[in-house]
């Protein structure tokens, strides 16, 4: 099966997860490309300047979030409305209407691996008492693509669509273990400038992590993606996309034990990693 290359693009300061390619590092790749669309490129870019926590932004605040200019702004809020993806609050704010739920039924359709995956991933959802999902890679990022959580659990589901961070998170460093040398160290590379003095001991412990995959077929992330708990991940290959994602399981680390992972979660997890990647 082939290994899929990933692409760098620019990460946001203070530890934010990238949600769209700045537009300064659009204008360098794309600059000069004729073929490229730039009305295209700004609409979605304001589409994803979007916060599921922060609610309706104004024109001045997507032009501020996307580099782009209000004027250009002004004119996509006003065709996006017209044509139902946003709606207008009393003071002239913006907000994304479930109309954009249709954009992504293709995506989440195409993916037979989700079907498939859903009720083995409850069980084992429900026996390790936490959560299951699969994730595809963006950029630095994990993406949810389906998730299921234990009937017990009192936490959140992760929402289909949330990132993660790539070098934090199980699910990241399992699909690191698929990558080439080269895919690698360009990412690497990026890391090293956004994570500044911390990166020499994470990188580190995603080095420890990819060799574990290679080892034991799976990895495990304690507290850094999210505080309090532990996260086991395999990568996961799917066929349809001929692309490697990542399966993982997390739960609370005083609930998730390490033993429990490294004897009955992670093979559990490996085993149905390995048989929905064989499944045609």
């Amino acid at each position: 099966m082939s290994r899929p290359t990933t692409q760098i693009e620019r990460v946001e300061p203070s530890g934010m997860l990238p949600e769209a390619p700045e537009l300064s590092d659009l204008e360098e790749s794309y600059g000069e490309d004729r073929k490229f669309i730039w009305s295209v490129a700004r609409t979605l870019q304001l589409l994803q300047a979007f916060r599921p926590d922060e609610g309706a932004m104004g024109n001045s605040d997507l032009s501020e979030r996307t580099g782009i200019a209000k004027a250009t702004i002004s004119r996509i809020t006003y065709t996006l409305t017209e044509l139902g993806y946003l709606t207008r609050t009393r003071n002239r704010h913006y907000i994304p209407t479930p109309n954009l739920l249709s954009l992504a039924r293709p995506v989440l359709g195409g993916f037979r691996i989700r079907h498939m995956a859903q009720r083995p991933m409850q069980e084992l959802a429900n026996l390790a008492g936490g959560t299951v999902g699969i994730s595809w890679p963006d950029r630095d990022t994990m993406i949810y693509i389906a998730a299921s959580i234990a009937f017990s659990s009192s936490d959140l589901m992760p929402e289909i669509g949330s990132r993660m961070s790539m070098a934090k998170s199980a699910a990241g460093r399992a699909y690191l273990s698929t990558l080439d040398d080269e895919a690698l160290q360009s990412l690497f590379e990026r890391w090293s400038t956004f994570y500044g003095a911390e990166w020499g001991k994470l990188e580190a412990r995603v080095l420890t992590a990819i060799e574990d995959v290679k080892t034991k077929g799976f990895c495990i992330v304690e507290g850094e993606w999210r505080k309090n708990v532990r996260g086991v991940a395999t990568p996961i290959f799917d066929q349809d996309h001929d692309t490697w994602l990542a399966l993982n399981c997390g739960g609370p680390a005083f609930d998730l034990d390490r033993e429990r992972i490294e004897t009955d979660v992670g093979p559990r997890l490996l085993h149905l990693a390995q048989s929905l990647s064989g499944r045609r």
